[in-house]
C-alpha cells in the first residue's frame, strides 16, 4: 500500500510539474508576444570621415586619438598662406575693376552731355530750316507778281540750302556723339565675376581651419602636423556622440508587433544592471537573402531545401535617450526589449 501511495504521489508531482511548465511556457510565450526582445543587437552611432575641402600642408593638429571634442572645436589647420595670397589677388582685381568703372562712368557722363548738346543743335537746325522754307514759300508768289526783287528770292533760296546743310551736319554730329557713349555694362559683368572669385577665395581661406561638425570623439587618428592634406581624402574619423542608436535584429515574425514610436529598454552586456531608455525610430526595409539571387540574368534557385527554415532577421533602429556616456561604444553588444 505504501509503495502504491508513493507511486501515486510521484505521479501527481510529475503531473503538477508538467502543468507548471506548461503554464510557464504559455506565460513566457505571451510575454514575448507582448514585449518582443532580442539579444542580437549592438550599439551604433553616425560617423564623420574628416576630409579637408582645401589642400595643403597641415600646419597645426589640435586633437589626438580618442579625444572628445565639441561642435565647432578646431581640429586642424591647413597652411593658410597660399590662400591669403589668392584673397589679396582677387581683392586687387575687384579694386581695379571698380576704379575702371568709376573712370568710365565719368567719361560716359561727359559723352552723354555732348550727345545732349548735339541733339539740341539738331533741333535748332530743324527750326532754322523750317523758317527758311517758310520764307522762300512766301517770297516765291510775291516775286512772280513783282512785289519783291529776284535778289530777295535768291537770298531765301540760299538760306534754305544753308539750313539744310547745317541740319545734315548737326545730324551727323549727333549720331557721332551718340555712338561715342560707351556702356559700363561689360565692366560691371567683369566686376561681378571678380567679386565671385573673391568670395570663393575668402571661403577657401576660412576652410583652412577645420572644425568639428558635431559633438564627438576622434578615432583612427594616425597623422601628425606636417602631413599633406588632399581635398576629399579622409584623415581621421569623428564619432557623432550627439545621437546613439541600438541596432536590434528582430525575427520577421515579430515585425508586425513593432512600430516607430514604441518605447524600448536596452541592456548593455558590459553593465546589464543599468537599463537605457530608447524609442523605436525605424524598421529596415529589407536585407540581402542568402539564396534566390540572380546569376547570369537568370534566377538562382537552390537544388536542395533545408528541412528547418530559420526566420529571417531584420534590423530595427532604436534611438537611445540620455544614454550613459561611459557605456557608449560602437559595436558594443546589447539586448533590447520592446515596451508597448
Amino acid at each position: 500500500m505504501m509503495g502504491m501511495s508513493r507511486r501515486a504521489g510521484g505521479l501527481a508531482l510529475l503531473v503538477l510539474m508538467v502543468g507548471l511548465c506548461g503554464v510557464l511556457g504559455v506565460l513566457v510565450a505571451d510575454r514575448l508576444h507582448v514585449r518582443p526582445r532580442t539579444d542580437d543587437a549592438y550599439l551604433s552611432a553616425d560617423i564623420v570621415h574628416l576630409a579637408p575641402e582645401v589642400s595643403g600642408r597641415i600646419e597645426s593638429l589640435r586633437v589626438r586619438d580618442n579625444q572628445s571634442v565639441r561642435r565647432g572645436d578646431v581640429l586642424f589647420i591647413v597652411d593658410p598662406e597660399p590662400y591669403r595670397y589668392r584673397v589679396q589677388q582677387a581683392q586687387a582685381q575687384v579694386d581695379g575693376l571698380q576704379a575702371q568703372i568709376a573712370v568710365q562712368a565719368n567719361q560716359v557722363s561727359s559723352q552723354l552731355s555732348r550727345a545732349g548738346a548735339e541733339a539740341s543743335s539738331v533741333q535748332s537746325a530743324r527750326a532754322q530750316l523750317a523758317l527758311a522754307r517758310d520764307t522762300q514759300a512766301r517770297l516765291t508768289p510775291l516775286a512772280r507778281q513783282g512785289f519783291v526783287t529776284v535778289q530777295s528770292l535768291d537770298q531765301a533760296r540760299t538760306a534754305v540750302r544753308n539750313a539744310e546743310a547745317s541740319l545734315a551736319s548737326s545730324l551727323q554730329s549727333a549720331l557721332g556723339a551718340k555712338q561715342a557713349v560707351r556702356s559700363i555694362a561689360p565692366l560691371q559683368a567683369d566686376l561681378a565675376a571678380a567679386q565671385a572669385q573673391l568670395r570663393e577665395a575668402q571661403r577657401d581661406l576660412r576652410l583652412t581651419t577645420v572644425r568639428a561638425p558635431c559633438d564627438g570623439q576622434v578615432t583612427d587618428l594616425s597623422i601628425a602636423a606636417g602631413e599633406y592634406a588632399s581635398v576629399g581624402k579622409p584623415l581621421f574619423t569623428v564619432i557623432d556622440t550627439e545621437h546613439w542608436w541600438a541596432i536590434a535584429n528582430f525575427r520577421e515574425t515579430q515585425l508586425a508587433m513593432l512600430a516607430p514610436g514604441q518605447h524600448a529598454t536596452v541592456y548593455a552586456l558590459a553593465q546589464p544592471d543599468r537599463p537605457i531608455d530608447g524609442v523605436v525610430d525605424s524598421l529596415n526595409a529589407g536585407v540581402v537573402p542568402d539564396e534566390g539571387l540572380s546569376a547570369g540574368g537568370l534566377p538562382k534557385v537552390p537544388r536542395s531545401l533545408n528541412w528547418v527554415r530559420i526566420a529571417q532577421r531584420f534590423p530595427v533602429r532604436i534611438l537611445l535617450r540620455a544614454p550613459p556616456t561611459a557605456m557608449m561604444r560602437i559595436g558594443a553588444t546589447v539586448a533590447v526589449v520592446i515596451r508597448r
